[in-house]
């Protein structure tokens, strides 16, 4: 499917740390840091611009204004793409560098190794900078541009996020990957997540993470659409090009059993939180809630867990939000 998509209680105060943005120079490539290009969160969202193609992975020229250069952190040193954070190392061709630059253009396999360890180091940057030191705080595993399908996906029996090259290669949006990453993140706070409402919840959840990484660097160009690069190979002809989108007014009436439609039931949800008490707050919620979710949760149990995750942490003006986001999907 497209984007198919420990126990540990945690007590997150109001205060916060700040996480610094290193700068780097080619010369630092072995103290764990190092230059690579990427797509920020990817070129239509950058450009503001929905007419652009594939074009068989083509470096051309209207895309060059949307790369951006970023300091990769927390490597480990070895000149590969692993770190704290992320090991993108499996593949036949695997990144490397001895100077400490990856700067390569969608065209080169090794572009979406670069675009992965960076998506996944700056979403584990941004959980702990809210205070979480046990929210899949490993070196997480991706196997980028080796899977043929216009598909990504997460597999918990091998803690593995691979992402697909057909149409836009999957790498190439910041957004696919953080997506994919969500579900890492309710695998390893629950591990086992899914089941018959589980899997909704996954899939709106990890829509929701894209959307709360992407927010910040969006330009506030269409936030709630998600995947607006990737969706170019499949929604071809369509005016605004998204995979999905967290804010649709869709209520627990409209269920039909397609867990990524049914995900978006929950996506608004929390889309609404989020607009609601900001994204810091939201999202301290959001992952805490998380913690005291059972394996299969229904929408309610669930919506329940983060209303009480919000009394915790916010207090009782959240929890009215909270409480209204969830009874306006019908959920509560």
């Amino acid at each position: 499917m497209r984007l198919r998509r420990r126990m540990v209680a945690l007590a997150v105060g109001a205060l916060a740390f700040i996480v610094p943005v290193l700068q780097a120079s080619p010369a630092q490539a072995f103290t764990g840091t190092a230059q690579g290009k990427v797509f920020e969160p990817n070129p239509v969202v950058t450009l503001r611009d929905e007419s652009l193609t594939d074009q068989k992975d083509a470096d051309y020229a209207a895309l060059q204004p949307a790369y951006k250069i970023v300091t990769l952190v927390k490597l480990d040193g070895s000149g590969l793409l692993r770190g704290d954070y992320a090991d993108v190392c499996g593949t036949k061709s695997c990144a490397s560098s001895s100077d400490g630059t990856y700067l390569f253009g969608r065209d080169h396999t090794w572009f979406e190794q670069v675009t992965s360890y960076y998506a996944v180091t700056q979403a584990q940057l941004y959980i702990q900078s809210l205070g979480f030191t046990n929210v899949n705080n490993e070196p997480q595993l991706v196997r980028a541009d080796q899977f043929g399908g216009d598909n990504s996906f997460y597999d918990p029996k091998k803690d593995t996020i691979t992402v697909g090259k057909g149409g836009v290669d999957d790498g190439e949006d910041l957004e696919v990957i953080w997506h994919e990453y969500g579900h890492a993140i309710q695998n390893d706070q629950v591990p086992g997540f899914g089941g018959t409402h589980g899997n909704s919840i996954g899939e709106g959840f990890g829509d929701y993470w894209a959307f709360t990484m992407s927010e910040p660097v969006s330009g506030g160009f269409d936030p709630a659409c998600i995947a607006d690069w990737d969706s170019v190979s499949y929604t071809v002809g369509d005016a605004v090009h998204c995979l999905r989108r967290v804010d649709l007014d869709l209520t627990v009436d409209d269920q039909d059993g397609r867990i990524h439609h049914d995900g978006q039931i929950w996506s608004r949800a929390l889309y609404d939180i989020h607009n609601a008490l900001g994204r810091e707050t939201a999202d301290r919620i959001i992952l805490q809630a998380q913690f005291a979710f059972g394996v299969d949760p229904s929408f309610a149990e669930a919506a329940q867990a983060t209303v009480d995750a919000a009394r915790s942490i916010a207090g009782q003006g959240a929890v009215v939000k909270v409480r209204k986001a969830f009874q306006d999907r019908g959920i509560l």
